[in-house]
């Protein structure tokens, strides 16, 4: 499971392991908390080197076991269990990583300003602040980055911090999207999730793969879900779960702002006015960069 940091992944991996069937693992790429990541960058890129088949080879046979990768699994989800779920954001770079063929695969996405709203909110943990990382880093330059080089530039020179944090949540939808065909990378949209819990979950199951790994029942994930985030909870405890709150507190500006880069960006209208996704937007997007088939 990967997608833009503050998406919801860890609150959407504790729906799809609402029985707790599944090992979660959790962030085994974090560049400050794993040894093999040290002096890399935050979001690293596959490359042809034996060592890194090997390292996730490791991780995907569960071999990697730290007391950060399993800090969600103590007293919750069993030690031996044969199904691993490894949600990672920042771990991008290695879906097309041929050890990771034959691994069901999900993106989460969520509205780009919300994404930035709570990194914002959440400025000591560690996050990228611009795409300079990217940008500076040949594989992605050079590769599905090079038609954004200029723009991309330009808003890491003067851009607003709002406008920094939007293109890169763009940056990772686009590496995301630009790795795999679409039958290979399912879509869980966060807002969709918090108003429908249960349909998200089937919807994704029927994904190949997707739909042996969760066993979960609706009662389960509803109960699960109960337990959203305090961003999308209304201090009405009578009220739905609105995913779209953060629209109270951005500054138009900001929005604006990020609106146009989006524009720039070729990313306009994957949210509606209200927040919400547009599927049917982002599917012709993919249709465009579909890359090519293995």
């Amino acid at each position: 499971m990967v997608g833009s940091g503050r998406s919801g992944t860890t609150w959407l991996s504790s729906l799809l392991n609402a029985d707790c069937t599944m090992r979660e693992v959790f962030e085994p790429v974090h560049v400050l908390h794993v040894e093999r990541m040290k002096g890399g960058t935050t979001h690293p890129a596959w490359s042809e080197d034996p060592t890194w088949d090997a390292w996730l080879t490791d991780v995907f046979r569960g071999r990697h076991i730290t007391r950060r990768t399993d800090r969600d699994n103590v007293g919750r989800n069993p030690a031996g269990a044969h199904k691993l779920l490894v949600k990672d954001v920042f771990a991008t770079g290695l879906l097309s990583s041929p050890v990771a063929q034959g691994v069901s695969k999900v993106l989460v996405m969520r509205h780009p300003v919300a994404v930035a709203l709570s990194k914002q909110a959440h400025r000591h943990w560690h996050w990228v602040w611009s795409t300079e990382e990217f940008l500076n880093h040949p594989t992605w330059r050079d590769g599905m980055l090079s038609p954004w080089v200029d723009t991309l530039s330009k808003v890491n020179q003067e851009g607003s911090e709002m406008e920094r944090l939007v293109a890169v949540w763009a940056v990772i939808q686009r590496i995301s999207l630009m790795s795999l065909p679409a039958d290979e990378l399912p879509v869980i949209h966060y807002e969709r999730a918090v108003q429908d819990p249960w349909g998200e979950v089937v919807a994704l199951k029927e994904n190949r793969g997707w739909d042996v790994l969760i066993s979960a029942s609706e009662s389960e994930v509803m109960t699960a879900a109960g337990r959203v985030s305090f961003v999308s909870k209304s201090a009405d405890t009578a009220s739905l779960p609105n995913p779209s709150r953060w629209m109270q507190s951005v500054p138009g500006e900001d929005r604006v702002r990020a609106e146009k880069l989006l524009i720039q960006l070729g990313m306009a209208d994957w949210h509606d006015d209200q927040g919400m996704p547009v599927p049917g937007t982002i599917q012709s997007w993919r249709e465009a960069h579909a890359p090519p088939r293995r």
